[in-house]
């Protein structure tokens, strides 16, 4: 039994062998011939197709490809096609067929749930295609598509049953993902939805379609898109599928109907959503599909957690909690996903500047997000790999303030790592981060970095006012959170960083180790040194925090361990100078001195 594979790849298999090893251009022919219908074609005109260019070169390549073939049907194999001197004759046609699915007679249910399976991948995708045959093939998906659209319109227009409806909604977000503007499909998935017994949410740029319009501040532009619109996709949480978790599904579901009215966004269709999301890369999922803008949602004991991402820069757009009532949920889901809907619409509008800037520069955006990877890692050497790698951004562009941002904070976080009091790293990282503010006043992430040189500076308050900034522009930003923690911590409040710190590590779960040295440093000067040796032992590099880590055993009374960090400590920084160091630490009240002090002498520095 011969299958023929040509969605998401191209090759021929049996039963017994799996894929045979044919060369890519004779599948090719017989691809083109079973659906052009035609039992024999001249070699020329198949020639023709198969290579550009010098047609005597082609004739040459055309016939040692028929040599492989007929050397491989010498072993016994009989093959769908055959070669005379003059013509190729399709003699059989596969068992199993992929692409042959659009032009069979099935049951119209079961023919609309195999498509919509199929379409999943690409016609041809990844194979190295002729010149001559880019434009065929790109009306075969065309074709495969219109089909797919025509059986979903059959399909939906008979609908009663459950898992039938369930099907022509999901087909609708498959067909939407590709034409978001197909506004006929679009009212077929709302009518299908409130015929499932869900709640209809309709944007006021739809003809018809008024419910959330009349209960929002929505107002979406008519003008028709195409298919180059923003992709956004909305990353569902974990376990969000199991029975128990009905009413949350069905929130989710809500916001997706709603979000496939937007005509300013494509929306990725859900199928495609739940592979991103299990995928062990997701960053690489993200950039494949080329995605624009995540909405990523978690589920908790205390509710639903929503966060917009707008991925070319890294960047938090917005974030909100759910507190959800099980009982009021049922009831309460048209008004939570009216908002969050909203709040979604919201922020793409006021992020269409910076996506344009990013779709005439992605090469600015790209650099500068490999160059942020290297501040995952609170190290020396990585700290120095970025600066190197913001400065490379900036020959790009020197007016991008996120890349000076990220070069501001380098200066800053040299300055923590060396221990030196180098007042210059300072200057340079405050000079930077303002520049960064001045270019771009909204951007939260240079309030942040303003803040930090500020702190180190010792302005405390100068920097406490710039991270509340920072929090006011982004409240969910995580690394703003973390850095106000840091500023709280060092104006003698320790108490407040450790629960701002606690705010910063439950934004960002998988934290980098800058979170754990603050949670750390507010838990040593509040004295709790075990919980602060505990804090440095899940940094992925606990080097940077040797010291620290040394006198909270010291002061926890394990010496042992304490002189043996501390020895770990002075080898990575042999010219720590305990004094000069507590010198310029910038911190508010002499009892933080005293106390680090303490740990520091008891540790053997």
């Amino acid at each position: 039994m011969l299958r023929l594979v040509t969605f998401g790849g191209l090759w021929l298999a049996d039963d017994e062998q799996g894929r045979l090893p044919l060369p890519q251009k004779a599948l090719l022919a017989l691809v083109y011939m079973m659906a052009e219908q035609e039992g024999e074609l001249p070699r020329e005109h198949l020639a023709r197709l198969l290579w550009s260019g010098d047609q005597e070169t082609a004739k040459i390549n055309f016939r040692k490809m028929i040599e492989r073939v007929r050397k491989y049907a010498a072993s016994g194999r009989r093959l769908p096609l055959e070669f005379s001197a003059s013509t190729v004759n399709l003699t059989s046609v596969p068992s199993d067929v992929d692409f042959l699915l659009f032009s069979a007679d099935l049951d119209p249910v079961e023919h609309l749930r195999s498509a919509s399976k199929l379409l999943t991948l690409r016609f041809l995708d990844g194979v190295d295609l002729p010149s001559a045959l880019k434009l065929w093939v790109e009306k075969q998906r065309e074709r495969h598509w219109n089909t797919f659209r025509d059986l979903f319109f059959r399909v939906s227009a008979t609908a009663t049953e459950r898992p039938d409806l369930i099907l022509v909604k999901e087909v609708a977000k498959q067909l939407l993902e590709r034409h978001p503007d197909d506004v006929a499909v679009q009212e077929v998935l709302m009518e299908t939805h409130r015929r499932e017994g869900g709640t209809t949410h309709r944007l006021a740029a739809l003809p018809r379609c008024t419910d959330l319009a009349a209960s929002t501040d929505i107002t979406i532009s008519p003008t028709q898109f195409t298919s180059e619109l923003p992709r956004l996709v909305l990353l569902a949480p974990p376990g969000i599928d199991d029975g128990a978790s009905y009413p949350a599904r069905a929130l989710l579901e809500d916001i997706t109907i709603s979000l496939c009215s937007l005509r300013t966004v494509a929306v990725v269709a859900p199928y495609t959503a739940e592979r991103i999301r299990s995928h062990p890369d997701k960053v690489s999922q993200l950039e494949t599909h080329a995605i624009s803008y995540v909405i990523d949602t978690r589920m908790g004991p205390d509710g639903l957690f929503v966060q917009m991402i707008f991925l070319p820069s890294d960047s938090l757009l917005w974030a909100e909690r759910f507190h959800l009532d099980p009982n009021l949920l049922v009831s309460h889901r048209k008004q939570v996903a009216q908002m969050v809907v909203a709040a979604i619409s919201n922020h793409l509008r006021r992020s269409e500047t910076i996506l344009a800037d990013y779709r005439a520069q992605p090469e600015v955006y790209r650099s500068y997000l490999a160059s942020s990877q290297h501040l995952n890692k609170f190290t020396l050497p990585d700290v120095r790999r970025a600066r190197n790698a913001f400065r490379e951004t900036l020959k790009m562009r020197s007016d991008f303030a996120p890349a000076l941002a990220g070069l501001s904070r380098t200066y800053s976080w040299e300055w923590v790592l060396t221990a030196r009091g180098d007042g210059e790293l300072l200057r340079q990282a405050e000079h930077t981060a303002q520049r960064a503010v001045s270019l771009e006043p909204e951007l939260a992430s240079a309030h942040r970095e303003l803040a930090l040189s500020k702190l180190y500076i010792g302005d405390v308050d100068g920097s406490l006012d710039a991270f509340d900034q920072a929090e006011r522009l982004s409240p969910h930003l995580a690394d703003a959170v973390c850095g106000y923690a840091d500023a709280l911590v060092h104006a003698s409040k320790p108490a407040e960083g450790l629960a701002k710190i606690a705010k910063a590590m439950a934004l960002n779960p998988i934290c980098p180790d800058d979170y754990f040295w603050i949670a750390a440093g507010a838990s040593y000067f509040l004295g709790r040194f075990d919980a602060a040796i505990g804090y440095i032992e899940r940094m992925e590099d606990p080097s940077s925090a040797r010291r620290l880590l040394a006198a909270s055993h010291a002061m926890a009374g394990d010496m042992t361990k304490a002189r043996m960090h501390r020895r770990k400590a002075q080898e990575l920084n042999p010219y720590f100078d305990l004094e000069k160091w507590l010198a310029v630490l910038p911190v508010r009240e002499q009892w933080q001195k005293d106390i680090y002090r303490e740990g520091l002498l008891k540790a053997g520095f």
